[in-house]
């Protein structure tokens, strides 16, 4: 039993992982262009949340770059935000929503786009902003 509710764990950590990638791409994204601060600052935002041994298995870059190539197809930023919208009122979306603030931010200003994608965001998942505090952590899980 204890190694089922540890997988289902896991699962679900991976489906959040995939969100905030996918926040982070559309954030990035938003403005045209993405600067060299977004990527290590997602990398800073996972490890502060505890997703140090998921990030220890997965290239970060790689799947930041391949959520970016996604977004690029057309209709790419439409499914993206429905791809959120899978998380609506799940109890980390707020975390979600954070880590595309701290993208957004990372170049040091809000770019209008940034803000109205953030925007978007919240609206996809029903959270009219993020609620503090902002120091959740997802205790990551022992090998």
């Amino acid at each position: 039993m204890a190694d089922i509710v540890a997988a289902e764990l896991r699962a679900d950590k991976a489906r959040l992982f995939d969100a905030i990638v996918t926040v982070a791409a559309l954030v990035a994204r938003s403005d045209g262009w993405v600067h060299p601060a977004q990527l290590p600052q997602l990398h800073d935002f996972l490890g502060r949340h505890g997703f140090q041994s998921l990030l220890a298995r997965v290239d970060l870059r790689d799947s930041f770059e391949r959520r970016m190539r996604e977004l690029r197809e057309p209709g790419g930023f439409e499914a993206a935000l429905a791809h959120l919208s899978r998380y609506e009122g799940r109890r980390f979306s707020h975390l979600v929503i954070n880590a595309g603030e701290e993208i957004a931010a990372a170049d040091g200003r809000l770019d209008p786009r940034e803000d109205d994608m953030l925007r978007r965001i919240r609206i996809a998942l029903r959270q009219k902003s993020s609620p503090p505090p902002r120091e959740c952590h997802i205790p990551d899980e022992h090998p």
